[in-house]
C-alpha cells in the first residue's frame, strides 16, 4: 500500500469539508414552504429554471385519481404533465431524454415522449394539499394508473420517482 502524501491529503480534507457544507445548506432548504424554488429544471444548452410548487401550481394542471402499489388508497394527483413543463421552459424545443433526482440523490432516466405518451405529470398535490416532503414532495412523477390499466406494470411503477429536486431534459 502507498503512502498518503500530505497533497492526497489535504485534498481529501478540502472535499469532505465542501461536501459537508454542501449537504448542511441543502438541508436547511424549506422544501415545504410551497414559494420555495426547490425544483431545478435543466434544458437546452445547460440552461436552468429554478421552480417553486407555487410556480408549478400557476401552468395548466392535470388531475386524476389513482392507485399505485404503494399507495393504500385511491389519491387525486394534481400538477403539470411532463408536455406542459417542456412547453413552460422551452416551447420550441423538443427532448427526447430526460434524467430526473430524487432529493437522495435517486435518479431515473425515461425517454420524453414515452412519458408524454403515457400521461406523466409532476404532481405536486394530492387530495388538493401541496405534498410535504415527508409525503413524497416536494413533487412526484406519476402516470394516471387507473384510467390506464395499460401502465400497469413495473416499467412505470419504476419511474415514478418522488421528492423530485432536478429535471434534466435532453
Amino acid at each position: 500500500m502507498k503512502p498518503i502524501n500530505r497533497r492526497v491529503a489535504l485534498l481529501g480534507l478540502s472535499a469532505t469539508a465542501l461536501s459537508v457544507m454542501g449537504t448542511a445548506s441543502f438541508a436547511a432548504e424549506d422544501f415545504d414552504d410551497p414559494a420555495a424554488k426547490v425544483i431545478a429544471v435543466r434544458h437546452g444548452e445547460g440552461r436552468t429554471t429554478v421552480f417553486s410548487r407555487d410556480d408549478l401550481a400557476s401552468l395548466k394542471q392535470t388531475r386524476f385519481e389513482t392507485m399505485a402499489p404503494w399507495i393504500e388508497t385511491p389519491s387525486v394527483f394534481e400538477g403539470p404533465s411532463i408536455a406542459e413543463l417542456m412547453r413552460a421552459i422551452a416551447p420550441r424545443e423538443e427532448f427526447d431524454q430526460v434524467e430526473i433526482t430524487a432529493l437522495d440523490s435517486y435518479f431515473v432516466s425515461a425517454k420524453v415522449p414515452h412519458l408524454v405518451d403515457d400521461g406523466a405529470i409532476l404532481a405536486i398535490r394530492t387530495d388538493g394539499a401541496f405534498m410535504p416532503v415527508a409525503e413524497k414532495g416536494p413533487a412526484l412523477l406519476i402516470f394516471p394508473f387507473d384510467d390506464r390499466p395499460d401502465l400497469n406494470d413495473q416499467s412505470h411503477f419504476g419511474l415514478c420517482i418522488w421528492q423530485i429536486s432536478q429535471i434534466d431534459f435532453s
